[in-house]
């Protein structure tokens, strides 16, 4: 027999010996055990055992209770319990454990046992306690606000993560800088944290130089989790910039996508094979003492013309409550008045604004024609409650000569926004008109009416628009009518709406007696069915009248005033669907019905599909139309071939993307299309754009080829363009000064710079949020700050401060002399006094532990200790109150002195009486019940 196979055979009789002798010492002490848990047990970090237990046998027995915990668990009770037992006694021994804020999350096993006193096991029961999944974390800067003192500084931002929680977690940083020369900068760090721990993230960055001008912005920075991307927290940084020099900054001059900035444009464009235009377009400001100066100018030149087209140009300057305009003036009331003129207006304090302009109404500013010669026009208009969206008024009066009607018109026009509540809003306009006219010896009233609103009645959602012009109403929309009302309702997933649409326009003229008649009515009616699975489906149906006699000329009517019309029912059923993580949709739309044309007796049968996919950068669409869904559709068709039903097939592709950073935007795109009245018609166009902060370029480029029958045509277009951005500065209509500050040291406190004492050199200095730091003269310089109050904020430094104060800018030199004034120091610490042998447990940090310091029971500064225990704070002289912060205390610790009285002196440092911390002691309960 090998020695391996003997090892086996004593190994099975050993344990059948420890088997006979565990029963047998079971069967010694027959003694039954019994757990009972608190059934709130999973929701606290204390928990309530009590183990019951019997004793079943003839002899007593003596012996430990122990418990078997895993890591993060302790016994409060002890790790052994001492037991004694009679024969027949029953006894109810509690235990007290606590799951420390290491113990790791979900469900874990507590074992108990019953030991003999030679700690043999003879019985144990398993209990399991849950600990709830805690995933908090904090996020903090470790300097909310950074002083930068030079522009190629690098800016180094600093962000402490703890994780409080009972799990590790990974993470992810992101640090958003608003480079303006970059874009927004995104810079991420990604790291797990463990339980209990935190960790330091830094991100570096070397700012532009248009981001080191600015006088502050700030770095906004978040915390998500990982893989959800769940964001956690989210905190910013500001950056002040220090520099002894600066300009005033409105505080909306941090957004960098501003359109107002300053730019100028230059292009060349090539039309066709002999067609080339040349455009300068562009637009700046500057400051003046009292107001500021605003430009824009639009210059093209054409190669087959001499003088310039000069649009789109004025010089506007704006002071106070006023604003001056002279060049370019587009107005549109209900008649347009547009063209080269001048304009003024006014603000007054009470919401209310004054308008007048008079207007040449030639397109071109450099036109030779003499002024007034192709038309004119005045305006007036005044406004009530000018920054109210819901409830306004205004009243306007214009007079236009029209040199094509060789009339003279007049208009009075009244215009009010009123909303009851936030559900029913009005819009209401009313406009009288009176014409006279050169050639006929008339005098011509007329009138316009429009009104808009929106409600809500019983769920039901209400929209509506009615106008009304008479016919010879000297305005944009001459003899109109036309009524537009939409109604919905959801019920529960479903949404039915309605809408009935009516227009009509019948315009008159006394140089132009033709008659002209056209009118439009369309009626809709429709179901939105719930979503299934991303897919949304809708269906209605759609009646539509269209009558006019505007194409007579192509049916072979050329001397007939009579209306020709078209009608048709169809139904429209549209498919949507939609995909989120794969960035695809499609949108399916089938239109088809019965429809009546003018010169055909029988309904013909209409139909059109429309498609259209998206996936990620491409965008794919599609039409398909069969016959003429419009008069002006069939009657083109019906003068090419009067035998053959309209018919058109579109097709076109898109693609969309950005590169470098999202400094280069490409777009290019494909389309076909191909129906009786354009023919087959191919055409593409290729758009790329570069931009910078400082400047951009860009391509537009386009090809179309018609081809209709024998005459067939190619159409290239190309434009080369240039960008320039100039730095925009933070224009204001007020007046403006320049604040000149000079910092001496106080030594002898009486607030004048006396010849023994010194400038502050390299001293900071806050007013409003605008930082500036002294130069070796101690003197800084604050310009373009408009006339108003600023707050000189108080910042201590180097053992000085100065007294804050409001300032009144009320002149173009503002001499701002600031004295300083020593400071007392503040000084403080922390003691913890506890006996390790009956004190509970306990987790403490200094650094979390925070001070309110209150003068004349005002908070004047929040601050906590260091890792050591020791405080320090710098103060103007006077009695203060120092208070330690009870919620900043952890769990098991208390303060009984929690306020110190302290009194600070110049140049002195007062110590604050000591804050004793103590800790919470232990209690043990123990009950014994017997028979």
């Amino acid at each position: 027999m090998s020695f391996s196979y003997g090892k086996k055979i004593l190994f099975f009789i050993l344990m059948v010996i420890g088997f006979i002798k565990t029963d047998a010492q079971t069967q010694q002490f027959p003694i039954r055990m019994e757990i009972e848990k608190d059934n709130q047990i999973s929701k606290s970090r204390l928990i309530n055992i009590v183990v019951a237990l019997q004793n079943n046998g003839s002899e007593s027995f003596t012996g430990n209770l122990q418990s078997v915990l895993p890591q993060g668990y302790k016994a409060i009770s002890g790790a052994q319990i001492p037991v004694n037992l009679q024969k027949g006694e029953k006894k109810y021994i509690p235990l007290r454990l606590i799951a420390d804020t290491n113990a790791k999350a979900g469900s874990s096993e507590l074992k108990i046992q019953l030991l003999t006193q030679t700690g043999n096991i003879i019985s144990e029961q398993i209990t399991t306690h849950t600990i709830e999944v805690d995933n908090n974390l904090m996020m903090s800067p470790l300097s909310p606000i950074i002083f930068k003192t030079s522009d190629n500084e690098t800016i180094s931002v600093k962000i402490r993560v703890s994780n409080t929680g009972n799990i590790a977690q990974n993470i992810t940083l992101v640090c958003k800088f608003p480079d303006p020369d970059n874009g927004n900068s995104f810079v991420e760090q990604e790291a797990v944290i463990g339980v209990k721990k935190d960790s330091i993230f830094t991100f570096n960055y070397q700012p532009s130089k248009s981001l080191s001008g600015s006088s502050n912005y700030t770095i906004n920075i978040s915390g998500f989790r990982n893989p959800e991307k769940e964001i956690f927290n989210t905190t910013s940084v500001t950056v002040q910039n220090i520099a002894s020099k600066q300009r005033f900054q409105e505080p909306q001059y941090s957004n960098f996508t501003d359109p107002s900035k300053n730019e100028i444009t230059t292009s060349f464009r090539r039309m066709g094979e002999n067609l080339n235009m040349y455009q300068i377009l562009g637009s700046g400001g500057f400051n003046l003492p009292s107001g500021y100066l605003l430009l824009k100018a639009n210059a093209s030149l054409f190669n087959n013309q001499d003088l310039p087209v000069l649009t789109n140009t004025n010089i506007t300057f704006f002071q106070g409550n006023n604003e001056y305009n002279i060049g370019s003036v587009n107005r549109i009331f209900e008649t347009t008045l547009s063209g080269r003129g001048v304009e003024y207006s006014h603000n007054f304090s009470s919401n209310k604004k004054l308008e007048v302009g008079l207007v040449d109404q030639n397109f071109n500013l450099l036109e030779r024609n003499a002024f007034f010669k192709n038309g004119h026009g005045f305006f007036t208009k005044g406004s009530l409650n000018t920054n109210n969206d819901d409830k306004n008024l205004s009243a306007v009066y214009v007079y236009r000569y029209d040199p094509y009607e060789k009339g003279k018109h007049h208009i009075l026009g009244t215009e009010g926004n009123y909303a009851f509540n936030k559900e029913w809003k009005f819009n209401t306009k009313l406009n009288a008109g009176l014409s006279s006219y050169d050639v006929q010896d008339v005098l011509k009233p007329s009138l316009a009416f429009e009104t808009t609103y929106r409600g809500v009645i019983d769920k039901y959602d209400f929209n509506g628009n009615y106008f009304y012009s008479s016919a010879y109403f000297p305005g944009n929309r001459r003899g109109s009518t036309q009524i537009q009302q939409n109604v919905s309702r959801s019920f529960g997933n479903y949404t039915l709406f309605t809408s009935f649409n009516y227009s009509n326009f019948t315009p008159k003229y006394y140089f132009f007696t033709q008659k002209q008649y056209s009118e439009n009515e369309r009626f809709d009616i429709g179901v939105k069915f719930p979503s299934i699975r991303n897919v949304n489906f809708s269906m209605m149906y759609q009646y539509q009248n269209e009558s006019s006699n505007s194409f007579n000329n192509f049916l072979g009517s050329w001397f007939d005033d009579k209306a020709k019309n078209v009608d048709v029912h169809r139904l429209v059923e549209s498919f949507t669907w939609s995909d989120y993580k794969s960035r695809q949709s499609v949108l399916l739309s089938f239109e088809n019905g019965f429809v009546n044309y003018p010169l055909v007796e029988n309904p013909q049968f209409q139909f059109r599909f429309t498609g259209n996919y998206t996936f990620k950068k491409f965008n794919f669409n599609a039409i398909y139309q069969k016959g003429s869904f419009y008069l002006s559709e069939y009657a083109f068709a019906y003068q090419f071939n009067k035998n053959i039903d309209y018919e058109r097939r579109s097709f076109s592709l898109f693609y969309n993307n950005q590169f470098l950073k999202q400094k280069l935007n490409v777009s290019t795109g494909i389309s076909y299309v191909d129906d009786i009245i354009y023919g087959k018609a191919p055409s593409a166009f290729f758009n790329a754009k570069y931009s910078t902060k400082k400047f951009g370029a860009f391509l537009n480029s386009s090809w179309y080829n018609y081809s209709v029958g024998s005459l067939t045509n190619n159409i290239f277009t190309l434009e080369l363009g240039v960008t320039i951005n100039i730095k925009k500065s933070a224009l204001d209509s007020g007046k403006k000064g320049k604040i000149q500050i000079f910092t001496f040291y106080d030594e002898n406190n009486n607030n004048i710079f006396d010849p023994e004492e010194k400038p502050a050199h390299d001293y900071i200095v806050s007013i409003n949020n605008v930082v500036l730091k002294t130069d070796a003269s101690g003197t800084a310089v604050y310009k373009n700050v408009p006339f108003g109050n600023f707050e000189l904020k108080q910042l201590i430094q180097q053992g000085w401060y100065y007294d804050e104060q409001e300032l009144d800018l009320n002149r173009y030199n503002y001499p701002l002399t600031i004295p300083l004034h020593q400071n007392g120091t503040l000084m403080g610490r922390l003691f913890v006094d506890y006996n390790a042998a009956t004190s509970v447990e306990f987790d403490l940090k200094a650094t979390s532990i925070y001070f309110n310091i209150l003068k004349d029971n005002q908070l004047v500064q929040r601050f906590s200790a260091n890792d050591e225990g020791k405080f320090t704070s710098f103060l103007p002289t006077g009695n203060y109150t120092v208070m330690i912060d009870e919620s900043s205390l952890p769990a098991n610790i208390y303060c009984d002195q929690k306020v110190g009285n302290v009194s600070l002196k110049a140049g002195e440092i007062s110590k604050v009486p000591d804050f004793i911390l103590k800790v919470k002691q232990k209690k043990i309960n123990k009950k014994t019940f017997t028979n």
